[in-house]
């Protein structure tokens, strides 16, 4: 009796040491918190708000990078193990993503913002068939970039089963092309856990999480619905000067030397191509495939200086489009235009532009013909044409331009295909509109006559009449 006695109370003892020794151990690890690193973000929200009744926007959306501001070095957690949860390895930042893990993400990403309906540029590993893909595919008008302010990371090894937490907050910034500036930004928490220690799994989930709750907030999509701000710099209709053009044929040399001032060169992220001034405000001419969907661009002039240039127009069909340059302008040329119908075959021509970085290459040829590219009509000519030389000027003879080199055919076996946009066209479809001259006298181009082969018409007309 006795011994059952003792026996009761020593196994209350044990459960009693059982019980308490479990709770000491779960107070004890709520208390094993990592210290993280955080950023400040633009707002601090994880809005939950239903968005159902605001359409989705049209103007398309691109995914461009996610990456982590969490400093090298930091604490962002743990690997524990055991019963009682013992930190056997600390987790730290390496200041960047894996750069498998922000493929994936990006992926993720793009995922979550077309189930949501939203018009998304996907990226070409991202599309199955990625090979039917143009070379250069309209690009988004709405640029969506993640930074990763916060990361709280642990695994857990026991008996009781391996999982993994993760935890991200992500500062998302869009950008909007058409305008030039950052028009939202927002800061979301995503947080997610999954079976396995260290595994990969969690991240994905949490940063699929913190989408979620920005697809969820209507301030981010009111933001994508936001129209185009109008262009207060451009008038209906641009009004340049009529430029006169030389009254005899130049020899190449004499043509270059009062041409290339006025040529320039334009650079983008993307890349740089070449395009030409119109008049000496700063109003520049190029291919909109230069320009890209930039708002603005750097355009570097023959005296080299460098210069601010903001995108006007655009024309995507005929590959056009209008810059003007922001500054103080030094003095500048516009080149003479000949906008008639008077450009023949086999007439001798031109080219200048900066191809394959090399300023103001000068080649020459003529004209091979004129042909027809879908919606678009075409000057083809043999002169030498190389990446670069887009948007930079085809001129005649007399020094006056007659198309804007564009393209041209690249294939083996294949040379001295090239071509360029009628100037006249492009202008018209840019409503750029050239002032007459004040005299009324023009050259066969209808460029305005110089003043000594003016007087020489009138003279001839007025010897004309005695006779």
């Amino acid at each position: 009796m006795q011994r059952n006695q003792c026996l009761n109370v020593l196994i209350t003892i044990i459960r009693r040491l059982f019980w308490n020794g479990l709770l000491i151990a779960l107070v004890w690890c709520m208390g094993q918190q990592p210290v993280y690193a955080q950023e400040k973000s633009y707002v601090e929200s994880t809005a939950i708000a239903a968005v159902d009744a605001v359409a989705p926007p049209q103007a398309a959306i691109e995914m461009v990078r996610l990456r982590s501001r969490v400093l090298p070095g930091v604490l962002i957690g743990g690997r524990y193990e055991g019963i009682f949860p013992t930190l056997k390895e600390r987790y730290t930042a390496t200041g960047q993503l894996d750069e498998e893990v922000e493929d994936a993400a990006r992926s993720l990403i793009e995922d979550e913002l077309v189930q949501a309906g939203l018009n998304v540029v996907r990226s070409p590993f991202n599309v199955l068939f990625d090979e039917q893909i143009p070379d250069n595919p309209e690009p988004g008008r709405f640029l969506l970039g993640g930074t990763i302010t916060q990361t709280a990371l642990r695994s857990y090894h026991s008996w009781w089963g391996d999982r993994t937490q993760d935890e991200r907050t992500i500062r998302w910034e869009v950008f909007d092309r058409e305008v030039g500036r950052v028009i939202y930004a927002h800061a979301t928490q995503g947080t997610a856990q999954a079976e396995g220690v260290n595994n990969r799994s969690a991240t994905y989930d949490a940063i699929r999480a913190s989408v979620k709750a920005l697809l969820a907030d209507s301030g981010f999509i009111t933001a994508l619905a936001s129209p185009l701000e109008a262009s207060p710099v451009l008038p209906v209709d641009y009004k340049i000067a009529a430029i006169a053009g030389s009254p005899q044929p130049l020899t190449v040399e004499q043509l270059v030397g009062r041409s290339i001032p006025s040529v320039v060169q334009i650079r983008t992220p993307g890349g740089r191509g070449t395009g030409f001034l119109l008049d000496a405000a700063g109003l520049v001419i190029t291919n909109q495939h230069v320009v890209d969907s930039a708002f603005t661009v750097k355009v570097d002039l023959y005296d080299g200086s460098t210069h601010t240039g903001r995108v006007l127009k655009r024309d995507r069909a005929l590959d056009a489009a209008l810059v003007k340059l922001e500054g103080n302008l030094a003095t500048l040329t516009g080149l003479p235009i000949c906008y008639s119908n008077s450009v023949k075959v086999g007439e001798a021509v031109v080219a200048i532009g900066n191809p394959m970085a090399l300023a103001n290459t000068v080649t020459q040829g003529v004209v091979s013909g004129f042909r027809t590219d879908s919606s678009r009509n075409l000057i083809q000519t043999d002169a030498a044409i190389n990446p670069g030389n887009s948007g930079g000027p085809l001129l005649n003879r007399r020094g006056a331009v007659i198309g804007i080199v564009t393209e041209k055919m690249v294939s083996r076996g294949v040379e001295g295909l090239g071509f360029a946009l009628p100037i006249g066209e492009a202008l018209h479809r840019l409503d750029v509109k050239i002032s007459a001259p004040l005299n009324g006298l023009v050259d066969p181009c209808g460029s305005p006559l110089t003043t000594l082969a003016a007087t020489q018409l009138q003279q001839n007309a007025l010897f004309q009449g005695e006779r």
